[in-house]
């Protein structure tokens, strides 16, 4: 199993190296990335929960949103599908897409900068730093919706960030020992 994990923690960072150089086509495969994502988890979460299902009845939460997983998965891989052949379809995803990550920011940021103020009530001196990131986040987010291109690089440029930590963690979690 170590192995394993250092060769897909190698091949993700190699795969995040393309896409933080790449951002733009990073971003125009991640209908196809969140497609296959999501039906893998729905149907994980299905055949977890039938393997487990009379061992305890609170795993019905899981297998309801495994359901719904695997059901969004469909729905977005025949979207994929769709913008294959038709244009118009692959674009109105995009611009979808685009303006909910340029809204999360806002959200984000503005969590960051709420969080930040209760931490600065609280009399710590640590609040400083979340709420400068909390108000660049919400300019980045207010960019995004004016510019979409921006938003389209930074969904594409965090992707590679995601994957490179993923693959370092990988790595390390090899050259761990295990505790008995």
């Amino acid at each position: 199993m170590k192995i394993f994990n250092c060769i897909f923690g190698i091949l993700s960072i190699i795969g995040a190296i393309y896409c933080m150089f790449y951002p733009g086509m990073t971003f125009l495969n991640t209908g196809w990335i969140v497609t296959i994502l999501l039906g893998m988890w729905g149907i994980c979460s299905v055949i977890d929960y039938f393997a487990k299902r009379k061992k305890a009845k609170a795993e019905q939460n899981e297998a309801v949103m495994g359901t719904l997983g695997l059901v969004v998965g469909i729905a977005a891989a025949v979207i994929s599908i769709l913008a294959m052949f038709m244009p118009g379809v692959r674009l109105v995803f995009d611009v979808i897409i685009l303006c909910i990550f340029s809204g999360w920011l806002v959200v984000d940021g503005i969590s960051s900068v709420a969080m930040s103020l209760k931490v600065k009530n609280t009399g710590s001196s640590a609040w400083l730093i979340p709420l400068f990131c909390g108000i660049l986040v919400i300019i980045g987010g207010i960019y995004g919706f004016f510019h979409l291109v921006f938003a389209a690089q930074t969904i594409g440029f965090m992707i590679g960030v995601l994957l490179a930590i993923y693959g370092i963690k990988l790595i390390i979690s090899a050259f761990e020992k295990k505790s008995s």
